[in-house]
C-alpha cells in the first residue's frame, strides 16, 4: 500500500512559525515568512513605509540599530540627513567634529539602499585619502548599525563586507547599486555615476571638477522598466 503523507495547510505552517516578542513595549513578530502573496497583499503599506524611511532617514536608523546601542544622532545631524536624501545638490560648511563625512557617506550608503541601481562615489582631493576616509566611516557605520552590512553582496559570510584597497573602494548592493571611490583624472573620463560626494570641495583644482567629476553625473538614473523618473 502506497504511503499517504498528509500535510497541513500552508497558512497553518506560516502561524507555526511565528514568534511573537516585543521590543520597546511594542510587539513585533519574528520569523514570519515573506512570500510573494504577502508582498502583494502589503504592497501599500511596505510602499508607505519605504516613503517615510526615505523621507525621514534617521527613523530607520533609529529603527535598525541594536536594541543594546546607546549611540545616537546628533539633531543637526538628523537634519543634515533629510537633507541630503530629499534634496538635489547640497553644500554643506561645517566646523569640526561635525562629522561630515560620516554622516555624508552614511546618506549615500541609505541611498543605495532606497534607490535600486542607483550609482554614487566620494571623490577627495586625493583618491588615496578618499579610499581611506571611505574605508574608515564604513567600518564605523557597519559598527553603529550591523544590519546594513546585509544590503551589501558578501554581507552574510563577512563582517566588513566591499572591495577595499589603497586608492579604491567599491560597495556593491544586492539591489544593483554601487557606491565607490573616483579620482578627479583623466582616467575617470567616460564613467558615469547618479550621485556623489566631493569631500573638502575646497581644496579640489576647478578644472578638473568641472570637466571629470561633474560629468560622471551626466545620465540619468533608469528604473528597472528602463524609463527614468522626473
Amino acid at each position: 500500500m502506497a504511503e499517504r503523507i498528509v500535510r497541513p495547510p500552508a497558512e497553518k505552517l506560516v502561524d507555526a512559525n511565528i514568534k511573537v516578542g516585543k521590543r520597546e513595549g511594542t510587539t513585533i513578530d519574528k520569523g514570519v515568512i515573506l512570500n510573494e502573496n504577502y508582498l502583494q497583499d502589503n504592497k501599500k503599506n511596505i510602499g508607505d513605509v519605504m516613503s517615510i524611511f526615505t523621507a525621514y532617514p534617521d527613523i530607520y536608523l533609529d529603527l535598525i540599530k541594536p536594541q543594546d546601542s546607546s549611540f545616537t544622532l546628533f539633531f543637526y545631524q538628523r537634519i543634515t540627513l533629510r537633507a541630503l536624501m530629499r534634496f538635489k545638490d547640497i553644500f554643506v560648511t561645517a566646523p569640526r567634529a561635525f562629522s561630515k563625512s560620516f554622516i555624508t557617506i552614511l546618506a549615500m550608503i541609505l541611498q543605495c539602499i532606497f534607490i535600486p541601481g542607483t550609482k554614487r562615489f566620494i571623490c577627495a582631493p586625493n583618491k588615496t585619502q578618499a579610499a581611506q576616509i571611505a574605508k574608515e566611516k564604513i567600518v564605523e557605520i557597519y559598527d553603529r548599525w550591523p544590519l546594513l552590512r546585509k544590503e551589501i553582496i558578501g554581507g552574510e559570510i563577512s563582517d566588513t563586507p566591499g572591495n577595499f584597497g589603497k586608492d579604491y573602494v567599491t560597495l556593491k548592493f544586492r539591489n544593483g547599486s554601487q557606491f565607490d571611490v573616483v579620482g578627479a583624472l583623466d582616467s575617470q573620463r567616460g564613467g558615469r555615476r547618479h550621485g556623489g560626494l566631493v569631500d573638502e570641495v575646497r581644496d579640489h583644482e576647478e578644472a578638473p571638477i568641472n570637466e571629470v567629476v561633474l560629468p560622471l553625473m551626466n545620465v540619468s538614473r533608469r528604473l528597472p522598466d528602463n524609463t527614468v523618473n522626473e
